[in-house]
């Protein structure tokens, strides 16, 4: 398996119970924030069948839950009307040239304050997910995970978590104030975050979405596509083709 995988795994089994579910489908449950799609999505290997996706709507709607999401690592043949989606994993090989990444001297990094970090997220969350999902998000993540931030300013302009487990160290959820964008915020973080992670002798590496910019920005860097992600979500269950 992918190192890298193994790694997710972790880092997801910090908030989920996984839970073998039919021939083709795991669950992966997190009772506590129970409306997060990637706390709570049936991970598949093959393809399911569609008597496999009517028992997952089902246990879904049993639950409570109007939503239904699958991820794996290869693309289904048959998604079944549901909404494609994908993830990078890009890793920094050892080879990367960290000394050279543009910084600004003026941003000053260290652990956010927390009133400060919700506010933060609530500007580029709340009207995507609502306040009261962000809020309860960024709290649930707090517990487990250590956030970095950065300050520019006297302001929290950028903010990022981190997790380490098995020679890795994972950064993601990197957000930067649109004020302060194209001023080297996110790779004056990210410069310290891979420092630290080598002197440690871990490996960094990220999340990011195939149809974003941020993944070029981290190609200029040095990151590396070692593995794929594909998402399916449905949010409409009448959307679904299972006849």
């Amino acid at each position: 398996m992918n190192p890298t995988r193994e790694i997710d795994e972790q880092f997801s089994a910090l908030f989920s119970v996984f839970h073998p579910f039919s021939q083709h489908l795991t669950k992966r449950e997190d009772n506590q924030l129970r409306d997060k799609y990637d706390h709570n999505a049936f991970m598949y290997t093959g393809q399911p069948s569609a008597q496999e996706i009517r028992q997952a709507l089902a246990y879904q709607q049993a639950r409570g839950d109007n939503f239904l999401k699958l991820e794996g690592y290869e693309p289904l043949a048959n998604a079944f009307g549901m909404e494609p989606d994908a993830t990078l994993t890009m890793v920094l090989p050892e080879t990367a040239e960290i000394a050279g990444w543009k910084i600004n001297p003026a941003v000053t990094l260290g652990a956010p304050d927390f009133d400060q970090l919700e506010r933060h997220e609530l500007k580029y969350y709340g009207p995507l997910y609502g306040e009261d999902f962000t809020i309860r998000n960024n709290r649930r993540l707090r517990e487990k995970l250590t956030y970095r931030g950065a300050y520019l300013e006297g302001k929290l302009v950028g903010s990022c978590y981190v997790y380490s487990a098995g020679g890795y160290t994972c950064m993601d959820s990197l957000v930067v104030d649109e004020d302060y964008r194209h001023r080297y915020v996110a790779t004056t973080l990210l410069r310290q975050i891979a420092e630290e992670a080598r002197a440690e002798g871990k490996v960094l590496y990220l999340h990011a979405d195939p149809d974003d910019t941020p993944k070029d920005m981290y190609a200029r860097m040095g990151f590396e596509v070692v593995d794929k992600v594909y998402e399916y979500l449905c949010t409409d269950f009448k959307e679904l083709k299972l006849d």
